[in-house]
């Protein structure tokens, strides 16, 4: 068996022990989980980044402009049932 599931464990126990002695125990469950991903991504999920921003950096290149951010914004909320901006 690999050390490093164990090691991740042991790593993310001490983030968590460290987000709750700094303040942040009113914190979800959820929320602490997510900011370690953030600060700890897979490298496969990484890959995956890398290679969507050169594909839009590809796109940019050839002329694709993409949508205006409002349009993006609008259709965004409306699909996730958001309230429009103010």
């Amino acid at each position: 068996m690999s050390t490093q599931p164990t090691n991740e464990l042991r790593d993310f126990h001490r983030f968590v022990g460290e987000k709750i002695g700094n303040g942040g125990a009113s914190l979800s469950p959820e929320d602490v989980l997510d900011e370690w991903r953030a600060l700890h991504p897979r490298s496969d999920e990484f890959a995956d980044d890398v290679a969507a921003m050169q594909e839009a950096i590809n796109d940019l290149e050839n002329g694709d402009e993409g949508i205006p951010f409002e349009e993006f914004d609008r259709d965004f909320r409306e699909r996730h049932g958001l309230p429009p901006r103010s």
